[in-house]
């Protein structure tokens, strides 16, 4: 699986975060607000980029996403790929 590029940019609408990936792949995209005591909620199925989170979170607020990416191998074999953003709004 090729490397996943990733971007998160905070902006006036929310949340942007862009990813590139192969059209055969599925991404999921899961939040986690508050740090590591905070329980991650998937927030997008199927994800398409660049994806906007326009929740409102208060300023200051620590925002972790992780993109979890599926791909079909040749043969038949399911390859992950993961990766962990975060920021502070």
């Amino acid at each position: 699986m090729p490397f996943l590029f990733l971007g998160l940019d905070v902006i006036p609408a929310g949340r942007q975060l862009a990813f590139a990936r192969h059209p055969a792949e599925r991404a999921h995209i899961f939040r986690r607000v508050g740090g590591r005591a905070g329980p991650w909620h998937r927030v997008a199925v199927y994800a398409r980029s660049p994806y906007l989170d326009e929740d409102v979170l208060a300023p200051g607020t620590f925002v972790e996403y992780y993109v979890h990416v599926q791909a079909d191998a040749d043969a038949g074999t399911l390859q992950v790929c993961s990766h962990l953003l975060s920021a502070t709004t």
